[in-house]
Protein backbone atom coordinates (compact mmCIF):
# COMPACT_ATOMS: atom_id res chain seq x y z
CA UNK A 1 0.00 0.00 0.00
CA UNK A 2 2.50 2.43 1.29
CA UNK A 3 4.46 1.81 -2.50
CA UNK A 4 0.87 2.30 -4.59
CA UNK A 5 0.57 5.53 -2.48
CA UNK A 6 3.81 6.78 -3.39
CA UNK A 7 4.23 6.18 -6.73
CA UNK A 8 2.74 9.10 -8.38
CA UNK A 9 4.99 11.18 -6.00
CA UNK A 10 8.30 9.05 -7.20
CA UNK A 11 7.36 9.49 -11.01
CA UNK A 12 6.70 13.11 -11.01
CA UNK A 13 10.23 13.33 -9.21
CA UNK A 14 11.29 11.50 -11.92
CA UNK A 15 10.35 13.65 -14.62
CA UNK A 16 11.27 16.33 -12.77
CA UNK A 17 15.18 14.70 -12.54
CA UNK A 18 14.60 14.70 -16.30
CA UNK A 19 13.52 18.07 -16.75
CA UNK A 20 16.72 19.51 -14.44
CA UNK A 21 19.21 17.72 -16.80
CA UNK A 22 21.15 20.44 -18.75
CA UNK A 23 21.12 20.38 -22.69
CA UNK A 24 23.99 18.88 -24.49
CA UNK A 25 25.97 22.57 -25.33
CA UNK A 26 25.98 21.50 -28.87
CA UNK A 27 22.04 21.29 -28.86
CA UNK A 28 21.31 24.41 -26.44
CA UNK A 29 23.56 26.25 -29.15
CA UNK A 30 21.57 24.84 -31.94
CA UNK A 31 18.75 25.86 -30.42
CA UNK A 32 19.72 28.94 -29.76
CA UNK A 33 20.90 29.54 -33.38
CA UNK A 34 17.57 28.56 -34.82
CA UNK A 35 15.89 31.12 -32.45
CA UNK A 36 18.08 34.35 -33.32
CA UNK A 37 17.67 33.02 -37.23
CA UNK A 38 13.93 32.85 -37.31
CA UNK A 39 13.65 36.29 -35.34
CA UNK A 40 16.26 38.11 -38.05
CA UNK A 41 13.96 36.89 -41.32
CA UNK A 42 11.05 37.86 -39.24
CA UNK A 43 12.16 41.34 -39.01
CA UNK A 44 12.24 40.85 -34.74
CA UNK A 45 14.11 41.30 -31.56
CA UNK A 46 14.74 38.03 -29.84
CA UNK A 47 11.91 38.87 -27.30
CA UNK A 48 9.35 39.87 -29.57
CA UNK A 49 9.39 37.22 -31.89
CA UNK A 50 9.32 34.09 -28.80
CA UNK A 51 6.57 36.13 -27.29
CA UNK A 52 4.66 36.29 -30.49
CA UNK A 53 5.51 32.43 -31.56
CA UNK A 54 3.82 31.48 -27.89
CA UNK A 55 0.85 33.35 -28.85
CA UNK A 56 0.30 31.56 -31.88
CA UNK A 57 0.62 28.01 -30.78
CA UNK A 58 -1.99 25.72 -30.09
CA UNK A 59 -3.58 25.06 -26.66
CA UNK A 60 -7.55 24.36 -27.51
CA UNK A 61 -8.91 21.60 -25.61
CA UNK A 62 -9.56 18.71 -27.98
CA UNK A 63 -12.83 17.98 -26.13
CA UNK A 64 -15.42 20.14 -24.93
CA UNK A 65 -16.03 20.14 -21.18
CA UNK A 66 -12.34 18.62 -20.20
CA UNK A 67 -11.02 19.02 -17.13
CA UNK A 68 -7.71 21.22 -17.14
CA UNK A 69 -5.13 21.17 -14.85
CA UNK A 70 -3.05 23.90 -13.30
CA UNK A 71 0.07 24.94 -11.22
CA UNK A 72 2.11 27.05 -9.08
CA UNK A 73 5.41 26.53 -7.01
CA UNK A 74 5.29 23.00 -5.49
CA UNK A 75 5.65 20.98 -2.11
CA UNK A 76 8.28 19.82 -0.25
CA UNK A 77 10.08 16.04 -0.18
CA UNK A 78 12.56 15.13 1.46
CA UNK A 79 14.71 13.45 -1.92
CA UNK A 80 15.04 17.00 -2.48
CA UNK A 81 17.41 20.05 -1.22
CA UNK A 82 16.10 22.29 1.04
CA UNK A 83 16.10 24.73 -1.39
CA UNK A 84 13.99 22.74 -3.82
CA UNK A 85 10.50 21.53 -3.90
CA UNK A 86 8.99 19.11 -6.34
CA UNK A 87 7.63 21.34 -8.79
CA UNK A 88 3.27 21.15 -9.19
CA UNK A 89 3.93 21.14 -12.81
CA UNK A 90 5.06 17.41 -12.30
CA UNK A 91 2.44 16.62 -10.46
CA UNK A 92 -0.13 18.25 -12.39
CA UNK A 93 1.37 15.81 -15.09
CA UNK A 94 1.32 12.53 -13.45
CA UNK A 95 -2.07 13.44 -11.91
CA UNK A 96 -3.59 14.22 -15.92
CA UNK A 97 -1.87 10.95 -17.19
CA UNK A 98 -3.61 9.26 -14.05
CA UNK A 99 -6.77 10.72 -14.68
CA UNK A 100 -6.37 9.33 -18.49
CA UNK A 101 -5.87 6.11 -17.78
CA UNK A 102 -9.02 6.07 -16.15
CA UNK A 103 -11.11 8.03 -18.72
CA UNK A 104 -9.31 8.66 -21.92
CA UNK A 105 -9.61 12.36 -23.08
CA UNK A 106 -11.05 13.47 -20.14
CA UNK A 107 -8.14 15.53 -18.80
CA UNK A 108 -5.15 17.77 -20.20
CA UNK A 109 -2.35 20.24 -18.75
CA UNK A 110 -0.37 22.81 -20.02
CA UNK A 111 2.52 21.66 -20.91
CA UNK A 112 1.22 18.58 -22.42
CA UNK A 113 -0.61 20.02 -25.08
CA UNK A 114 0.37 20.69 -28.64
CA UNK A 115 1.72 24.31 -27.98
CA UNK A 116 3.20 23.53 -24.61
CA UNK A 117 5.02 20.61 -25.84
CA UNK A 118 6.54 23.09 -28.71
CA UNK A 119 7.64 25.86 -26.38
CA UNK A 120 9.38 23.62 -24.13
CA UNK A 121 11.21 22.25 -27.04
CA UNK A 122 12.63 25.93 -27.11
CA UNK A 123 14.36 25.45 -23.61
CA UNK A 124 13.85 28.86 -22.81
CA UNK A 125 14.86 28.35 -18.66
CA UNK A 126 18.46 26.11 -20.00
CA UNK A 127 21.38 27.96 -18.76
CA UNK A 128 23.64 27.44 -22.21
CA UNK A 129 20.60 28.17 -24.28
CA UNK A 130 20.50 31.57 -22.37
CA UNK A 131 24.23 32.48 -22.48
CA UNK A 132 23.76 31.62 -26.60
CA UNK A 133 21.54 34.65 -26.73
CA UNK A 134 23.66 36.72 -24.67
CA UNK A 135 20.87 36.86 -22.22
CA UNK A 136 21.75 37.39 -18.69
CA UNK A 137 20.26 35.37 -16.17
CA UNK A 138 17.95 38.15 -15.77
CA UNK A 139 16.76 38.83 -19.16
CA UNK A 140 16.29 35.16 -19.51
CA UNK A 141 14.23 34.49 -16.64
CA UNK A 142 12.04 37.40 -18.29
CA UNK A 143 11.67 36.12 -22.11
CA UNK A 144 10.96 32.59 -20.49
CA UNK A 145 8.33 34.07 -18.51
CA UNK A 146 6.73 36.47 -20.97
CA UNK A 147 6.42 33.67 -23.48
CA UNK A 148 5.31 30.84 -20.97
CA UNK A 149 2.68 33.53 -19.87
CA UNK A 150 1.26 34.18 -22.80
CA UNK A 151 0.80 31.01 -23.39
CA UNK A 152 -1.08 30.28 -20.76
CA UNK A 153 -3.14 33.32 -20.99
CA UNK A 154 -4.42 31.83 -23.91
CA UNK A 155 -4.52 28.10 -22.34
CA UNK A 156 -7.09 29.44 -19.93
CA UNK A 157 -8.97 31.22 -22.41
CA UNK A 158 -9.46 27.59 -23.87
CA UNK A 159 -10.33 26.21 -20.81
CA UNK A 160 -14.38 24.90 -20.96
CA UNK A 161 -14.39 22.74 -18.33
CA UNK A 162 -12.87 22.41 -14.13
CA UNK A 163 -10.30 23.63 -13.50
CA UNK A 164 -7.70 21.80 -10.90
CA UNK A 165 -5.12 23.96 -9.41
CA UNK A 166 -2.45 22.09 -8.30
CA UNK A 167 -1.22 25.30 -5.68
CA UNK A 168 -2.08 26.32 -1.65
CA UNK A 169 -1.58 29.80 -0.57
CA UNK A 170 -0.92 31.58 -4.69
CA UNK A 171 1.68 34.22 -4.58
CA UNK A 172 0.06 37.92 -6.47
CA UNK A 173 3.31 37.96 -8.44
CA UNK A 174 2.47 34.62 -9.90
CA UNK A 175 0.92 33.63 -13.63
CA UNK A 176 -1.61 31.61 -11.41
CA UNK A 177 -3.12 34.65 -9.79
CA UNK A 178 -2.13 37.48 -11.66
CA UNK A 179 -3.31 36.20 -15.69
CA UNK A 180 -4.91 32.45 -15.03
CA UNK A 181 -7.65 32.91 -11.95
CA UNK A 182 -8.88 36.33 -13.58
CA UNK A 183 -9.33 34.32 -17.14
CA UNK A 184 -10.65 31.31 -15.63
CA UNK A 185 -12.82 33.32 -12.89
CA UNK A 186 -14.49 35.39 -16.17
CA UNK A 187 -14.90 31.93 -18.53
CA UNK A 188 -15.93 28.98 -16.68
CA UNK A 189 -16.59 30.89 -12.94
CA UNK A 190 -15.46 30.78 -9.58
CA UNK A 191 -17.24 27.78 -8.49
CA UNK A 192 -15.80 25.65 -11.36
CA UNK A 193 -12.07 26.52 -9.66
CA UNK A 194 -10.75 23.44 -7.42
CA UNK A 195 -7.69 23.53 -5.25
CA UNK A 196 -5.67 19.73 -5.31
CA UNK A 197 -3.76 21.39 -1.99
CA UNK A 198 -5.33 22.51 1.47
CA UNK A 199 -4.14 25.94 3.15
CA UNK A 200 -1.67 25.43 5.58
CA UNK A 201 -2.35 25.15 8.95
CA UNK A 202 -0.10 28.20 9.60
CA UNK A 203 -2.65 30.19 7.70
CA UNK A 204 -5.85 28.90 9.40
CA UNK A 205 -4.64 29.06 12.80
CA UNK A 206 -6.00 31.33 15.18
CA UNK A 207 -9.08 31.69 13.38
CA UNK A 208 -12.89 30.34 13.97
CA UNK A 209 -14.36 27.61 12.47
CA UNK A 210 -16.69 29.21 10.52
CA UNK A 211 -13.67 32.01 9.27
CA UNK A 212 -11.49 28.58 8.40
CA UNK A 213 -14.67 27.04 6.58
CA UNK A 214 -15.13 30.39 4.50
CA UNK A 215 -11.44 30.90 4.05
CA UNK A 216 -10.98 27.35 2.26
CA UNK A 217 -14.04 27.54 0.34
CA UNK A 218 -12.39 27.43 -2.83
CA UNK A 219 -14.55 30.36 -4.69
CA UNK A 220 -12.65 32.41 -2.12
CA UNK A 221 -9.54 30.86 -2.73
CA UNK A 222 -9.47 31.51 -6.41
CA UNK A 223 -10.08 35.59 -5.01
CA UNK A 224 -7.31 36.21 -2.21
CA UNK A 225 -3.69 36.05 -1.76
CA UNK A 226 -1.68 36.76 1.18
CA UNK A 227 1.51 38.88 0.89
CA UNK A 228 1.00 42.72 1.17
CA UNK A 229 2.44 45.23 -1.43
CA UNK A 230 5.35 47.70 -0.81
CA UNK A 231 3.93 50.93 -0.56
CA UNK A 232 6.93 52.83 -1.49
CA UNK A 233 7.65 50.16 -4.09
CA UNK A 234 4.30 49.45 -5.33
CA UNK A 235 4.38 46.74 -7.81
CA UNK A 236 2.59 46.24 -11.27
CA UNK A 237 0.59 43.55 -11.16
CA UNK A 238 -3.15 45.08 -10.93
CA UNK A 239 -4.60 42.13 -8.70
CA UNK A 240 -2.10 42.82 -6.31
CA UNK A 241 -3.38 45.19 -4.06
CA UNK A 242 -7.25 44.21 -4.68
CA UNK A 243 -6.35 40.56 -3.66
CA UNK A 244 -4.81 41.26 -0.62
CA UNK A 245 -5.96 39.70 2.52
CA UNK A 246 -4.31 41.03 5.69
CA UNK A 247 -4.60 37.82 8.00
CA UNK A 248 -3.21 39.45 11.25
CA UNK A 249 -6.25 41.85 10.89
CA UNK A 250 -8.44 39.33 10.19
CA UNK A 251 -7.10 37.69 13.19
CA UNK A 252 -7.82 40.62 14.78
CA UNK A 253 -12.03 40.83 14.33
CA UNK A 254 -13.27 40.16 17.18
CA UNK A 255 -16.39 37.90 15.42
CA UNK A 256 -17.00 35.28 13.00
CA UNK A 257 -19.17 38.05 11.28
CA UNK A 258 -16.49 40.18 10.85
CA UNK A 259 -14.22 38.46 9.77
CA UNK A 260 -16.79 37.10 6.95
CA UNK A 261 -17.50 40.48 5.75
CA UNK A 262 -13.39 41.36 5.65
CA UNK A 263 -12.97 38.39 3.14
CA UNK A 264 -15.83 39.28 1.58
CA UNK A 265 -14.86 42.66 1.30
CA UNK A 266 -11.74 41.02 -0.71
CA UNK A 267 -13.52 38.99 -3.05
CA UNK A 268 -15.73 42.06 -3.96
CA UNK A 269 -12.65 44.37 -4.49
CA UNK A 270 -11.22 41.48 -7.23
CA UNK A 271 -14.47 40.99 -8.78
CA UNK A 272 -15.08 44.67 -9.44
CA UNK A 273 -11.67 44.44 -10.99
CA UNK A 274 -12.92 41.36 -13.29
CA UNK A 275 -15.62 43.41 -14.51
CA UNK A 276 -13.31 46.08 -15.51
CA UNK A 277 -10.83 44.03 -17.60
CA UNK A 278 -13.53 42.08 -18.75
CA UNK A 279 -14.98 46.26 -20.06
CA UNK A 280 -11.30 46.59 -21.01
CA UNK A 281 -11.01 43.63 -23.24
CA UNK A 282 -14.23 44.15 -25.30
CA UNK A 283 -13.82 46.49 -27.32
CA UNK A 284 -10.20 44.59 -28.35
CA UNK A 285 -12.17 41.50 -28.97
CA UNK A 286 -14.82 43.51 -31.65
CA UNK A 287 -11.52 44.82 -33.57
CA UNK A 288 -10.03 41.24 -33.43
CA UNK A 289 -13.30 40.44 -34.96
CA UNK A 290 -13.20 43.38 -37.51
CA UNK A 291 -9.84 42.64 -38.96
CA UNK A 292 -10.76 39.10 -39.52
CA UNK A 293 -13.70 40.14 -41.39
CA UNK A 294 -11.61 42.59 -43.51
CA UNK A 295 -8.39 39.60 -43.92
CA UNK A 296 -5.68 42.98 -42.54
CA UNK A 297 -2.50 41.10 -41.81
CA UNK A 298 0.11 43.61 -40.31
CA UNK A 299 3.55 42.84 -41.80
CA UNK A 300 5.72 40.46 -40.33
CA UNK A 301 3.02 38.80 -37.66
CA UNK A 302 1.39 36.77 -40.84
CA UNK A 303 1.34 33.61 -38.29
CA UNK A 304 0.65 35.31 -34.98
CA UNK A 305 -2.50 36.45 -33.39
CA UNK A 306 -2.14 39.39 -31.27
CA UNK A 307 -3.72 39.04 -27.73
CA UNK A 308 -7.33 40.78 -26.63
CA UNK A 309 -4.99 42.65 -24.24
CA UNK A 310 -1.76 43.49 -26.25
CA UNK A 311 -4.90 45.84 -28.57
CA UNK A 312 -6.33 47.21 -26.07
CA UNK A 313 -3.55 49.10 -24.87
CA UNK A 314 -2.84 49.73 -28.48
CA UNK A 315 -6.67 51.19 -29.43
CA UNK A 316 -8.28 54.18 -28.09
CA UNK A 317 -11.09 53.82 -26.69
CA UNK A 318 -14.01 55.98 -27.23
CA UNK A 319 -14.94 57.88 -23.96
CA UNK A 320 -18.16 56.85 -22.24
CA UNK A 321 -20.99 59.57 -22.34
CA UNK A 322 -21.54 61.77 -19.32
CA UNK A 323 -23.94 60.23 -16.69
CA UNK A 324 -24.88 60.20 -12.90
CA UNK A 325 -22.55 58.63 -10.43
CA UNK A 326 -22.14 55.44 -10.87
CA UNK A 327 -23.51 52.67 -9.11
CA UNK A 328 -21.20 49.82 -7.40
CA UNK A 329 -23.79 47.12 -7.06
CA UNK A 330 -22.29 44.09 -5.02
CA UNK A 331 -20.84 41.55 -6.53
CA UNK A 332 -20.78 39.19 -4.04
CA UNK A 333 -23.76 36.65 -5.83
CA UNK A 334 -21.97 36.56 -9.15
CA UNK A 335 -18.62 34.43 -7.54
CA UNK A 336 -20.65 33.08 -4.68
CA UNK A 337 -24.53 32.39 -5.12
CA UNK A 338 -26.33 32.69 -1.73
CA UNK A 339 -23.63 34.32 0.10
CA UNK A 340 -24.48 38.49 0.96
CA UNK A 341 -23.30 41.16 2.72
CA UNK A 342 -25.76 43.99 4.07
CA UNK A 343 -23.53 47.43 3.81
CA UNK A 344 -26.05 49.24 5.97
CA UNK A 345 -26.50 47.23 9.20
CA UNK A 346 -23.45 44.64 9.03
CA UNK A 347 -23.16 41.21 7.83
CA UNK A 348 -25.60 38.58 8.04
CA UNK A 349 -25.35 35.98 10.13
CA UNK A 350 -22.96 32.94 8.85
CA UNK A 351 -24.78 30.52 6.74
CA UNK A 352 -23.32 26.97 5.92
CA UNK A 353 -21.57 27.08 2.52
CA UNK A 354 -22.07 24.22 0.09
CA UNK A 355 -19.05 21.90 0.06
CA UNK A 356 -17.26 22.43 -3.20
CA UNK A 357 -16.30 19.85 -5.77
CA UNK A 358 -13.47 17.74 -4.68
CA UNK A 359 -10.00 17.83 -7.45
CA UNK A 360 -9.61 14.27 -7.33
CA UNK A 361 -6.84 14.02 -4.52
CA UNK A 362 -8.44 11.47 -2.70
CA UNK A 363 -8.30 8.95 -6.35
CA UNK A 364 -4.83 10.83 -7.11
CA UNK A 365 -3.25 9.80 -3.71
CA UNK A 366 -5.26 7.58 -1.54
CA UNK A 367 -4.41 8.77 2.18
CA UNK A 368 -1.89 11.12 1.26
CA UNK A 369 -2.62 15.33 1.87
CA UNK A 370 -0.64 16.89 -0.11
CA UNK A 371 1.01 20.38 1.89
CA UNK A 372 2.94 22.97 -0.15
CA UNK A 373 5.68 24.36 0.56
CA UNK A 374 5.09 28.38 1.64
CA UNK A 375 6.10 30.59 -1.77
CA UNK A 376 9.07 32.54 -0.45
CA UNK A 377 8.35 36.25 0.15
CA UNK A 378 9.34 38.16 -3.22
CA UNK A 379 9.73 41.66 -2.94
CA UNK A 380 7.02 43.82 -5.88
CA UNK A 381 9.93 44.82 -8.58
CA UNK A 382 11.41 48.59 -8.81
CA UNK A 383 10.78 49.03 -12.18
CA UNK A 384 7.27 48.26 -13.85
CA UNK A 385 8.57 46.78 -17.13
CA UNK A 386 6.36 43.97 -18.19
CA UNK A 387 9.47 41.82 -19.23
CA UNK A 388 11.73 42.76 -15.87
CA UNK A 389 8.67 41.04 -13.38
CA UNK A 390 9.39 39.44 -10.24
CA UNK A 391 10.43 35.79 -10.95
CA UNK A 392 7.70 33.29 -9.56
CA UNK A 393 9.31 30.82 -6.92
CA UNK A 394 10.15 27.65 -9.38
CA UNK A 395 11.63 29.82 -12.30
CA UNK A 396 15.03 29.04 -10.82
CA UNK A 397 14.98 25.62 -10.99
CA UNK A 398 11.72 24.74 -13.09
CA UNK A 399 11.95 24.42 -16.83
CA UNK A 400 8.12 24.48 -17.41
CA UNK A 401 6.35 27.36 -17.25
CA UNK A 402 7.57 28.54 -13.56
CA UNK A 403 4.30 30.16 -12.14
Amino acid sequence: MDTAIQTPIQRALDLQRKADAPLPKEKAEQIAHEIMESAAAAGKTIEEYVVDYAKGLDVKAPREGMKSAFWSYGIPHPDLPMDRVLSSQFLAAIWSEMENEGQRGSTRYLEGTPGGRDLGQLHLWDTEVRRTLDFDKDEGDALARRAWSALSENYAKATDGEAIVFAGELAPWSVAYETELPQLRRTIGAENIHFMYDLSEQTLEGLPPESQQLLSDARVRSHVHFWAPDAENPPPEKYWEAGYLDLDHLKSLPTPEAQRAAILEVCERVTLLDQQQAETERPAEQNLDLGAEQEVTAPGVEEQQPTAVSLSEQTPQTPAAESGPPVLASTHGTFMPGVEVNAKVGPLPIQPLAASAQAAGADFMPGVTLKPAPAPATPAPTTPAPTQAAPAPEQAHGTGMGE
